[in-house]
């Protein structure tokens, strides 16, 4: 039998010692290796990243950012619009507005007994706005002196948008005639009305007023209980009419003209022409009226007023304004002078001061209202009046 040869220690030890090697390089280098490609890998993708975020963006990405802007601008804006609709759907719109006048009168009585005193000729609150964007309202009420401290309703009426660009009011309000008796005395250069304007002017009356404006023209028609009837419940079927007109020449040149009838006078028209000038410094008008009626007699009654006024400074404007008529009832004719000026201490605050004086006696007939002038036998009566007016 064949005996194979047997190692020695010594060999086996190295034999051992090549295979151990052998194992380690085998199974250690691979480790080694993946190693150095993650280093390497982590590198590259950092690489790439820093890469990516300075690059320019493609077209695509371009216009896809283009659109993705006007998207949102189209609804801001569809949100904007449907916020405004929001807000314009308000039911009801309130406006609080008004005047008051504080005034110090004196005068020599014209052959009656002096007249030397303050008082308050004007406190008015003014309450406006609108139903549901279709419809508009105005309430006005007043206290004074005149109204012994209660508050008097003055105007309250609707107003709407009909057809055609004609405007319609309806309910209490000053009927389009006269053009110096406005809607307040602080509308006139002289803090008041004037003594024609309260005599000849139809007033306040309910009804109803159609308003169209062409522009050039200005037209006004109404159909009410009659002049002067504010605040009076009428039973009959009387009724009045007044038609007026207002044309624009161009250059600050105006005319107007205006008629009234009566059904319960007799014989019963009036009417009246004007013409006016204005510029950024300067205004004067001149105004023909005349009111022809048969109560009890025939009765032929008219009258002239002119006025001018200059603005001297911003805050500064003197004016002139010169009165006469006939009353078939009077004794005397009106025949009366005033001179002024006005003072803004700013656009809410306004000091008027007025001299006047009568050529002739004036008598109980004419409507002297809240002027501050006196009816008396004799010529020769002088008014002063001063007063601080107050809107807001």
């Amino acid at each position: 039998m064949k005996v194979g040869r047997v190692m020695s220690g010594k060999k086996m030890a190295i034999y051992g010692g090549i295979i151990v090697a052998m194992l380690v390089a085998t199974f250690a280098a691979p480790a080694i290796a993946n190693d150095d490609m993650q280093a390497r890998l982590d590198a590259a993708e950092a690489k790439i990243a820093s890469l990516e975020a300075q690059k320019e963006p493609t077209w695509i990405e371009t216009r896809r950012s283009e659109e993705t802007k006007a998207m949102v601008q189209e609804i801001m804006a569809d949100a904007d619009a449907r916020t405004m609709m929001l807000a314009d759907e308000k039911p009801v719109t309130v406006n609080l507005g008004g005047f008051a006048i504080t005034r110090w009168d004196y005068n020599n009585g014209g052959g009656a007994a002096r007249n030397n005193e303050f008082n308050i000729p004007y406190a008015r609150l003014e309450v406006s706005g609108e139903v549901l964007n279709t419809i508009g309202y105005y309430v006005s009420g007043e206290f004074s002196d005149y109204t012994s401290g209660s508050m008097d309703l003055v105007d309250a009426y609707l107003t709407m948008d009909l057809f055609w660009g004609i405007d319609m009011q309806a309910g209490q309000f000053v009927t389009a005639f006269y053009k110096d008796f406005t809607d307040s005395p602080l509308d006139n250069i002289e803090g008041e009305y004037s003594i024609l304007a309260t005599t000849f002017g139809q007033g306040r009356s309910q009804g109803i007023q159609l308003t169209k404006d062409f522009g050039w023209l200005d037209l006004s028609a109404s159909y009410n209980d009659g002049f002067g009837t504010e605040n009076v419940f009428i039973v009959d079927n009387d009724y009045g009419i007044s038609v007026r007109g207002d044309v624009d020449f161009g250059g600050g040149f105006n005319l107007g003209a205006a008629f009234a009838y009566q059904s319960e006078l007799e014989d019963y028209g009036t009417y009246t022409v004007d013409f006016g000038y204005s510029s950024d410094t300067l205004n004067a008008q001149v105004s023909w009226v005349s009111a022809d009626y048969a109560v009890g007699g025939y009765e032929k009654n008219y009258g002239f007023n002119a006025g001018v006024s200059y603005k001297c400074t911003d805050s500064l404007t003197g004016f002139v304004n010169y009165q006469w008529g006939k009353l078939g009832v009077a004794t005397s004719d009106l025949n009366v002078l005033e001179v002024g000026a006005n003072y803004d201490i700013n656009k809410y605050v306004r000091w008027t001061t007025t001299l006047g004086y009568g050529f002739s006696a004036i008598d109980p007939a004419w409507n002297l209202y809240r002027s501050g002038w006196s009816s008396g036998d004799s010529d020769g009566q002088y008014l002063l009046r001063t007063q601080l007016s107050v809107s807001f």
